[in-house]
């Protein structure tokens, strides 16, 4: 009897040897032949060659086997009397073991035959009678090709381990980019509050509103917006754009960002002290008029006198006070206030200077608010310091759209906004829905330096005016009303008059 020589298998967790490598552990292998004779001579030729054969009789014996241990090849009678068939058997091993390669053996081989044996699922195909070589090549292309495909199923997860911990890599990193975001956005929030400590919580609560409005657009299924709908990056891009609108903020000057009256702090002082002065200027020269005349000193003619320029100075104190108010300026103190340019002191060199300034002057004229012309550009132009800020900020692609957001967020449909007066159709969405929250808050923010808070209802009475000289977007502020985004801010619900 020729004997079996050069058999090998590659290794894998059975403990099967590589091309050429001796055989340890023992590579088991089944024989499936109803005839004693041929199984024998198989399994002895095969156990001389270092492999740890074994024999069964019939596919129900054969199937025992396999879920007791893992064969590689599986060498099978075609026909079997009595029970499986060699094909039926290897349909049956592949449910229990698919990793098995079956090889059929028969004598009554055709073409025919061996293509459909081929086709469900035996690996090669032998005819009876055979010579022991042609088992050994048979079997040598079976480990070849076991091998190959247990080496590709080992690449095959080692590439899924290395694509699984790469991914868990990115995500970690893709994390740690998100707290870093988190983290300088909240720290800008911080140094924006810390330059106008009365806008505290402003940015968050504009956020909030916001990104609730873009929830609310979001299940809005018909109308001029049924059609948008922000994706969970959109909605983390609104929110980022509202946190930082008014970052800008930090590149106005203090004295202009807070400013509660039109003339503060020592400048305002100095004025009350200059009508002061002026009085006790009027009652000197009175006096010395008096004395110059020949007139004796006269008690109640001079309390009579300093009475007067008191009520006087009082009188214009008063107008200064009232005028420096940041509200609506009455028109009669706006012509009263032209009485104060030609007042005079006297300064202590001597000069006779004017009391109170020509822009001081225009300053008290300011007829709504308490700011210049020259500061409220100051102020509007936070605005396009928020966008230069934001655009050095490289910002992933989904991101990318937060400076132009937080540009536009104070621009107006009727092209009356700030800083570019953009038209309707060139304000963006996100933009659109932030002025209504923005305007919001501002109105209903507690009392600031200069304005007071303003009730839920009158706001939304202020909103609804803006609207319809078509400042805000109709259909958004429909949206923020009729779904009551602005309750997110106010932590109860509040009805509407």
């Amino acid at each position: 009897m020729p004997k079996l020589s050069h058999l090998t298998c590659p290794s894998d967790e059975t403990g099967v040897a590589g091309v050429g490598v001796p055989l340890s552990p023992p590579i088991p292998i089944l024989i499936v032949d109803d005839e004693a004779d041929l199984r024998d001579l198989l399994v002895e030729a095969l156990q001389d060659q270092g492999y740890a054969a074994v024999g069964a009789e019939g596919g129900s014996q054969a199937l025992a086997l396999v879920r007791e241990q893992h064969f590689p090849v599986i060498f099978t009678d075609l026909n079997m009397p009595g029970g499986l068939s060699g094909l039926e058997l290897l349909r049956a091993v592949h449910e229990v073991d698919p990793r098995s390669m079956g090889i059929l053996m028969t004598g009554y081989a055709t073409t025919e035959s061996a293509i459909q044996a081929l086709k469900r699922g035996a690996y090669d195909f032998i005819q009876k009678p055979f010579k022991l070589a042609e088992i050994e090549a048979g079997l040598e292309r079976a480990l070849d090709h076991y091998r190959l495909v247990r080496e590709n199923e080992e690449y095959q997860q080692n590439l899924e381990r290395m694509v699984e911990a790469r991914t868990q890599e990115i995500l970690g990193l893709k994390n740690d980019i998100e707290r870093l975001f988190e983290g300088f956005v909240n720290a800008s929030v911080t140094a924006i509050e810390a330059r106008d400590p009365s806008t505290s919580g402003h940015s968050s609560r504009v956020a909030d509103l916001t990104v609730g409005l873009a929830e609310a657009v979001n299940s809005t299924p018909n109308g001029p917006y049924g059609g948008f709908h922000f994706n969970p990056i959109q909605i983390r891009e609104i929110r980022y754009a509202s946190l930082l609108h008014d970052f800008g903020k930090v590149g106005v000057r203090e004295q202009v960002l807070v400013k509660a009256k039109k003339i503060e702090g020592e400048r305002l002082e100095s004025i009350y002290q200059r009508l002061h002065q002026r009085t006790l200027e009027a009652m000197r020269d009175g006096l010395l008029e008096a004395w110059s005349k020949g007139s004796t000193f006269d008690h109640d003619q001079v309390g009579t006198l300093l009475r007067h320029q008191d009520e006087e100075a009082r009188r214009l104190m008063e107008l200064v006070r009232r005028s420096n108010e940041p509200t609506v300026l009455p028109e009669e103190v706006a012509l009263e206030l032209n009485l104060l340019e030609d007042l005079t002191y006297q300064h202590w060199s001597g000069d006779h200077r004017t009391l109170i300034d020509a822009h001081d002057i225009s300053l008290l004229k300011i007829p709504k608010g308490s700011l210049s012309d020259d500061e409220r550009d100051e102020i509007q132009n936070h605005v396009t310091y928020t966008y230069k800020f934001l655009s050095q900020i490289p910002w992933t692609a989904e991101l990318a759209g937060v400076p132009d957001i937080a540009w536009a967020h104070h621009e107006r449909l009727n092209g009356k906004g700030y800083p570019r007066q953009l038209k309707e159709l060139d304000i963006p969405v996100q933009s659109k829905l932030m002025a209504v929250s923005d305007v919001y808050d501002a109105l209903t923010a507690a009392d600031r330096p200069y304005k007071a808070a303003v009730s839920v209802e009158r706001s939304l009475e202020i909103l609804e005016q803006e609207a319809k000289v078509n400042l805000l977007d109709t259909e958004v502020l429909r949206i923020f009303l009729e779904a009551r985004i602005y309750e997110r801010t106010t932590g109860q619900s509040r009805s509407r008059p």
